[in-house]
């Protein structure tokens, strides 16, 4: 697992394609909801004036909450993706983490179900209506009426 990328062969020889397998490993946290964990990176690269030019297939594991019960969703995700980062001068490596990262949770649906038929949490209560299909509050009409109007405010 690595950090970021190295790119000495790929700027000893310019413009030249090279295969590439690389495993990133998260260096921050871009979204307070969903997670990824590392990145795997499979395809070809190459450098050309200063720039590390990419055409990959990224896989990792995406976690986040259902959008509707809020349980957790652990699923893997797989992407193709070409893009390109600028070298640093004198840098050993180049980290690709955050703009992979980013590419990833920018096509993947933010608001994923846990499953199709979700029926999600009580908007009185906060049951989970998945758990406890007959479920009824037992608010009455008029306090059901209060809240809805407190939140419309």
């Amino acid at each position: 697992m690595t950090m970021g990328i190295p790119v000495a062969q790929f700027l000893a020889h310019p413009g030249r394609r090279f295969p590439l397998h690389a495993v990133i490993s998260p260096t921050e946290t871009l979204d307070d909801v969903r997670t990824i964990e590392e990145i795997k990176l499979d395809g070809q690269a190459f450098a050309q004036l200063g720039t590390l030019y990419l055409e990959v297939t990224m896989t990792t594991v995406i976690s986040q909450p259902c959008g509707r019960c809020l349980a957790p969703i652990v699923r893997p995700f797989a992407l193709q993706e070409a893009f390109h980062v600028p070298i640093p001068p004198s840098a050993d490596e180049v980290d690709v983490w955050r703009l992979a990262a980013s590419l990833l949770l920018s096509v993947h649906d933010p608001n994923a179900l846990c499953r199709p038929d979700c029926r999600g949490l009580c908007p009185s209560c906060g049951a989970d209506l998945n758990e406890m299909p007959d479920h009824v509050c037992g608010r009455d009409d008029a306090e059901r009426r209060t809240l809805g109007e407190y939140f419309r405010r």
